[in-house]
């Protein structure tokens, strides 16, 4: 240490007083920032330069601020700032200030992928800046399932479908200072040529996926005055539309994507009601798209017991899949790894009663939570915080969130809570989801309340989408309370369908 002091006291001491007075006309405070700069513009780091190498080098940081100070001022002038990603002038790894690099990003993307001529960068820069002075929904994000994206993603997308607008831009007017308001109207406005279209149609213009493609498509079909049964729904729905199904599917929730809007009108044709349609969208076949003529056949099947409680429509889909679909992959041998087919592949629901069926589901609780498979996993933390709050009469007593890491305590959550939270071993241990138990600490005992899945997703980030209790039970509203504060402090999402369902 003392001989590191004694050579930085050498290097300041032998510094010349021309040099010195070069790194003050940089702005430089230390011999190693000038360093940095340099290894920064590839410039030789030395102490000991020529008047020429530091001419040169004073004009460079001079022409640096007189660019920093330019691009400065259009990253505060969005009419400038638009028209200069739409031409390329501005790389988004330039830009520090949240949400305007998102934006340039996505333009930057969009451009150099289809590699637009001139006149097209002129015609983007000029929708997107009648925009912004219109509206102020360019730079804003929205949700969607759970995800955030920005506006700027379903602007890029309208533009692409310019061919098809019935009126021109200039005549458009927001009706309404609401953002989503104002987003519909754009598009009825560009594209609506006879009735219109549901609300809940407007988010396919925000996705990028395969799916994504077939919900525009689906929107123009509807905006050129079509009926929806007259559209290839191949991918996301085999099931032949009725007119009554039709019908339905117009009045869906405006929170619904194509997909779920599918689901509702097909629930609601067979006979099915709003809490069916939340309990199977909560389910893994929310927005399934295979196996279509066998999940009919259960859906039909709670639609005839009603007095069933729906409730267990979520551990009855999950009983039924590993049955009749799940394919396990067991370990048999070192690098041995052997296929094992479902059990029952030709079941079907003739002739099964809710009673049986039950049973069935219980035993094949039992049967997942003795499993010794996923007593051997071990999960890495997640990375979410764990959660207490102290409450009650004793200092002691608080509830407390706290992560599961390991199969087997997975499976002795699963003996004492009566449900199969350790199947999701292998999903914990490939880091698709980790599990929470919520308790009730106090001195002298523990105890278990709900039982809490997390799902992570790169895209979606990270949400709860299940909290179950003892035999499945859903949270009461003070359990639901408790997840919330959690959710706020842990900056996590709350799946939509469980946000408003209590066991009180």
């Amino acid at each position: 240490m003392k001989r590191q002091q004694k050579k930085q006291a050498y290097q300041r001491k032998s510094i010349k007083p021309s040099m010195k007075k070069h790194l003050q006309a940089l702005g430089m405070t230390s011999e190693q920032a000038y360093f940095t700069w340099c290894d920064h513009h590839k410039i030789l780091p030395s102490l000991e330069k020529s008047r020429q190498a530091m001419a040169d080098e004073v004009r460079l940081y001079q022409r640096e601020r007189v660019s920093l100070r330019s691009q400065a001022r259009m990253h505060h002038n969005p009419d400038r700032f638009l028209r200069a990603v739409c031409w390329g002038e501005i790389l988004p790894e330039t830009i520090h200030r949240t949400g305007w690099r998102e934006v340039a990003a996505v333009i930057s993307k969009s451009t150099l992928k289809r590699n637009r001529s001139q006149y097209c960068r002129q015609q983007l820069a000029t929708f997107l800046i009648d925009l912004n002075r219109k509206t102020k929904f360019v730079f804003e994000t929205t949700i969607l399932g759970g995800e955030t994206v920005y506006f700027i993603q379903a602007l890029m997308a309208i533009y692409d479908e310019r061919d098809r607008w019935v009126r021109p831009m200039a005549d458009w007017r927001p009706p309404t200072h609401n953002l989503h308001g104002q987003f519909a109207s754009l598009l009825n406005h560009l594209f609506v040529q006879y009735s219109s279209v549901p609300v809940f149609m407007s988010s396919g213009w925000f996705r990028t996926d395969k799916k994504g493609k077939i919900a525009r498509a689906g929107y123009l079909h509807l905006a050129a005055g079509y009926n929806i049964r007259k559209f290839d729904l191949t991918g996301l729905f085999d099931t032949k539309m009725t007119k009554k199904m039709a019908r339905y599917f117009e009045q869906a929730p405006d929170t619904c994507r194509l997909e779920s809007a599918l689901n509702w009108a097909h629930i609601h044709d067979l006979g099915g009601d709003q809490r069916l349609f939340e309990a199977v969208s909560a389910s893994r076949i929310g927005d399934n798209t295979k196996n279509q003529t066998f999940w009919t056949s259960v859906i039909r099947f709670f639609i005839e017991h009603p007095m069933l409680d729906r409730a267990y429509v979520g551990p009855i889909v999950d009983y039924l899949h590993a049955q009749k679909f799940a394919v396990q992959e067991c370990v048999v041998g070192p690098g041995v790894v052997e296929r094992v087919l479902p059990p029952q592949p030709n079941l079907s629901m003739v002739g099964r009663t809710p009673t049986a069926l039950l049973k069935r589901v219980e035993r094949w609780h039992g049967d997942l939570a003795k499993s010794s498979g996923a007593e051997n996993l071990f999960f890495k933390k997640s990375g979410i915080p764990a959660f207490r709050k102290k409450t009650g009469e004793h200092k002691e007593d608080a509830w407390q969130i706290r992560e599961l890491l390991s199969g087997a305590d997975l499976v002795l959550e699963s003996r004492k809570m009566q449900h199969c939270v350790s199947s999701y071993a292998r999903a914990c241990a490939a880091g698709h989801c980790s599990i929470w138990a919520l308790e009730y600490v106090t001195p002298k005992s523990v105890q278990k309340h709900q039982t809490i899945e997390v799902r992570l997703d790169k895209k979606l980030g990270k949400t709860i989408v299940q909290c179950r209790g003892k035999r499945n039970r859903y949270p009461t509203q003070a359990e639901l309370s408790i997840i919330k504060q959690w959710c706020y402090a842990a900056e996590l999402s709350l799946s939509r369908y469980i946000a408003h369902l209590t066991d009180d």
